[in-house]
């Protein structure tokens, strides 16, 4: 696969602890038994496959903050004791106008702490959120926080997971009517990518195009249904989530780990994650 290191890099890894908010619980991606399978699990599929007796935990929450992360997540990362942890949060932080430079602050020593437990980090970037109105406002603070996760990334040697510069996310198909989560084609894409940072041989290329958009009507026609669409989000996704934020609520009140405890993963194959159909709305007010 192009643009892969060398070697394979991911040989050592027996154990897989994966850590964060919605993006890692693996939202709007549905697995086989009722829960959310995203490219954590995906990723740790593959890891099953090339090292029997495979352990993973997914501790990742919805809508919880990076401090959250970092105080309840973190720690018990830090006695499993695993090959790999992923960390990726600060993203509903930056939806609640956090500065970014104070989320940089705090994640730095989340990963120094997982470093010095032994483990090899992989931390993630943001998405480029361009594609679609209201939320790209928040680009530019995105990208800060970017820059520096990649100082972070550089300074402990970990490894970094670079999303935004993901151009096949560009296409609003990778994502859920939320617009925040990805659709299961769009955590198969992650997946891939994150293998391809490991040094885990794959056999699909994140990087392929997704098929060609079907020929729509005049452009007219596509600046009304884009409106109908700014229209229905509003509805039924911002304003919930503008009333939890008014309420204090979270998405993630009341849930459990999907995958709380270290354990072996049964070894479902060596292939990369396949393809998915593109799915129906899986749920509804989950940001």
């Amino acid at each position: 696969m192009g643009g892969m290191a060398e070697g394979d890099h991911g040989s050592g890894i027996g154990s897989f602890v994966a850590i964060g908010d919605s993006f890692t619980e693996g939202l709007y991606d549905p697995g086989p038994d009722d829960r959310f399978r995203g490219w954590a699990d995906r990723v740790a599929d593959v890891l099953a496959g090339r090292h029997p007796g495979f352990r993973y935990a997914n501790l990742a929450i919805r809508g919880k903050l990076l401090d959250e992360v970092l105080a309840e997540q973190l720690p018990r990362a830090v006695e499993m004791a695993p090959d790999l942890v992923s960390l990726a949060a600060g993203g509903n932080d930056i939806l609640r106008g956090s500065d970014v430079d104070t989320l940089a602050a705090h994640f730095e020593p989340g990963v120094a702490k997982l470093q010095a437990a032994g483990c090899r980090v992989v931390i993630f970037t943001g998405f480029d959120p361009r594609v679609f109105p209201v939320i790209r406002w928040l680009r530019g603070r995105i990208a800060a926080y970017n820059m520096h996760l990649r100082g972070i990334a550089d300074d402990y040697g970990c490894d970094l997971v670079d999303l935004w510069s993901m151009r096949v996310l560009n296409d609003p198909r990778a994502w859920s009517p939320d617009r925040l989560h990805l659709t299961a084609e769009g955590h198969r894409r992650v997946a891939l990518r994150t293998c391809e940072v490991l040094g885990v041989p794959v056999t699909g290329d994140w990087r392929a195009p997704l098929p060609p958009a079907a020929a729509g009507a005049g452009s007219r026609a596509r600046w009304l249904a884009a409106r109908r669409q700014d229209a229905r989000w509003a509805r039924e996704y911002a304003a919930p989530w503008v009333r939890r934020r008014v309420g204090g609520a979270s998405s993630g009140d009341g849930l459990s780990a999907k995958r709380p405890e270290l354990l072996a993963l049964p070894a479902a194959g060596s292939a990369a994650p396949s393809a998915a159909d593109w799915p129906g709305e899986v749920g509804q007010d989950l940001f």
